[in-house]
């Protein structure tokens, strides 16, 4: 059995190599003659072997009776043949756009499918492993979306996958398919753990129930027009109910009053989990709109506040 096995993932490997060099991975993909294979499925089989009985039979009873049902037949399962080549050949693909997401969510991938003038794609199915399989139509001349999700298990840039695109259609007695990979990647951001946070030199305040208070933060320097990006918790509501204009509040501050998140800051755990501790202490400082920079690994980045900020350091992270 271990020999067997063996010989199968090897002819596997053979096999999908000899595919990526017909259908390299891209982020568009058209699909002709080189890149769709067809087979009969186990009913077309079937109907084969029943045309061949047929055959038989009419030749041994010379039949014309029957010539006439088995030659209306085997047109029927050429005809279905070419139906379903022609349901896949032309079909365009492109991934348009991937999201991100932490560990243990779901990567989505979005494509556009657009078919030809005189082409209408019916009931193909995109299956990927341990994934439910999805159906989508595309009308001749039209714009179809779809979304395909893979659960995220580390960190980093992760692609979808060898994907299997197939179709029975009309009859279900010929099957249609094709594999695609695609290049463009989804982000994958550390799993947000809380650790252990040693407060060090890089801590310029006091700690509290609210977090870490940084000195000259709490002197009100005035107001200014709202940015996007800016934490809520800095917008003067008061001002807003009032007014109806949004702005927010400047505070003094000097460049000894920032917090600094810093790798080598927690105790305990492997590269993986210092990382994931930093990325919750990342989403919990800018929630709170403190100013922080972060140190990691092959990098630093320097102090600053709002939603860009949050954002390039959780990249930077996944990236570490």
């Amino acid at each position: 059995m271990v020999a067997i096995s063996k010989i199968k993932a090897r002819v596997r490997e053979i096999f999908f190599r000899w595919v990526v060099r017909r259908s390299p991975p891209s982020d568009i993909k058209t699909l002709t003659q080189r890149n769709v294979y067809i087979f009969p499925t186990k009913e077309g089989g079937m109907f084969a072997g029943l045309l061949l009985l047929l055959l038989l039979t009419a030749i041994n009873y010379q039949s014309s009776l029957i010539y006439l049902f088995t030659f209306l037949l085997g047109a029927l399962f050429v005809f279905s043949i070419i139906f379903c080549f022609k349901n896949l050949a032309g079909l365009n693909l492109s991934l348009v756009a991937t999201n991100e997401c932490f560990v243990n969510e779901q990567a989505v991938f979005s494509f556009v499918l657009k078919s030809k003038s005189n082409q209408y794609c019916e009931s193909l199915n995109f299956a990927l492993p341990q994934q439910p399989i999805k159906t989508v139509d595309v009308a001749a001349s039209e714009v179809a979306t779809l979304e395909l999700s893979k659960r995220s298990t580390s960190r980093g840039p992760v692609t979808l996958g060898r994907i299997r695109l197939e179709t029975v259609y009309p009859l279900g007695l010929i099957r249609a398919w094709t594999w695609l990979e695609f290049e463009r990647p989804a982000l994958i951001f550390p799993e947000p753990i809380k650790g252990d946070l040693l407060l060090s030199e890089g801590f310029r305040g006091e700690e509290s129930a609210q977090g870490v208070a940084v000195k000259g933060e709490e002197e009100l320097a005035g107001l200014r027009d709202y940015a996007v990006g800016d934490s809520p918790a800095r917008i003067a509501w008061k001002h807003y109910a009032s007014k109806g204009e949004l702005y927010v509040k400047d505070f003094d501050g000097t460049p000894s009053s920032t917090c600094w998140l810093r790798y080598r800051d927690y105790s305990g755990g492997n590269k993986e989990q210092r990382l994931s501790y930093l990325c919750h202490d990342v989403l919990n400082f800018s929630r709170k709109g403190l100013c922080f920079g972060v140190e990691f690994p092959g990098g630093v980045i320097e102090p600053s506040q709002g939603e860009s900020h949050k954002m390039a350091c959780l990249r930077a992270l996944a990236m570490a």
